[in-house]
């Protein structure tokens, strides 16, 4: 914490406002290594000295770091640096989303890659209970008694095979970007399974995709994965090609 932005009291903050400035500060800090998570933030009065800044100044970006997850305020006890910025992101992704009208390509196509990756990754890494949860998805998603419940379980299907990667970026872009890939699932799925030859094939993908983890084989799992994304790329591409514009009418 010593050696870190020595000259606050005597610059101009080098152009920036003041919650700007300390804003900076702590991110250099989170990102040189000086501040880890669990670490104890120093007292506020001593970081106002140091920057030349109000102890409110402080205060309010102390205030906001909180509400996005990066530090925790306990009473009595004093400012400790966290790492729980995953409903902050979430949020944060689905406005941005939303402002930027996210279309059902873009979605298809950041699935293609998100999952291929997941598939990868789970053949090495899921154990027993994570594969046995997916196969529970698997089964429940045949056996769901209304197309509502089959669409619940297909989203927990490719949920649970990207947790099992134990990859936290993939865990965490894919939940930030939950919202909108459920609702692209639950059209698509929705369209596909009125057709029983789609149907039947959308089903054969979900269980090749699941024996390639009992199998670790990546190579027939990756065959399965795009066949998968075969068969809902030519319902959004080919026999409804407008479909991609569903999403910005919802948003």
């Amino acid at each position: 914490m010593d050696s870190v932005i020595e000259t606050g009291k005597n610059n101009s903050h080098n152009g920036k406002k003041t919650y700007e400035y300390v804003f900076q500060y702590f991110m250099d800090q989170i990102l040189s290594g000086r501040m880890k998570i669990n670490d104890r933030i120093p007292p506020e009065r001593e970081i106002a000295e140091k920057l030349g800044v109000s102890r409110n100044s402080i205060r309010e970006v102390m205030h906001m770091l909180e509400i996005n997850g990066m530090i925790e305020c306990l009473q009595g006890s004093g400012n400790y640096v966290r790492c729980d910025p995953h409903d902050y992101l979430i949020s944060s992704s689905r406005m941005v989303m939303a402002l930027l009208d996210i279309d059902y390509e873009e979605v298809f196509h950041i699935r293609t890659g998100f999952e291929l990756a997941a598939l990868r990754l789970a053949i090495e890494e899921a154990d027993e209970k994570e594969v046995g949860g997916i196969h529970e998805a698997l089964i429940n998603m045949e056996k769901a008694e209304s197309p509502e419940d089959s669409t619940l379980w297909d989203q927990e299907f490719h949920s649970r095979l990207i947790n099992a990667s134990h990859n936290r970026l993939l865990i965490l872009y894919s939940s930030m970007v939950r919202d909108i890939t459920d609702r692209f699932i639950a059209d698509l799925r929705g369209r596909i399974v009125i057709n029983e030859e789609s149907r039947d094939e959308l089903s054969r993908a979900h269980w090749g995709i699941y024996d390639s983890l009992i199998r670790k084989d990546y190579m027939s799992g990756s065959a399965s994965m795009n066949r998968h994304f075969e068969i809902v790329g030519d319902e959004l591409f080919h026999k409804n090609p407008k479909m991609s514009e569903n999403l910005k009418s919802k948003n």
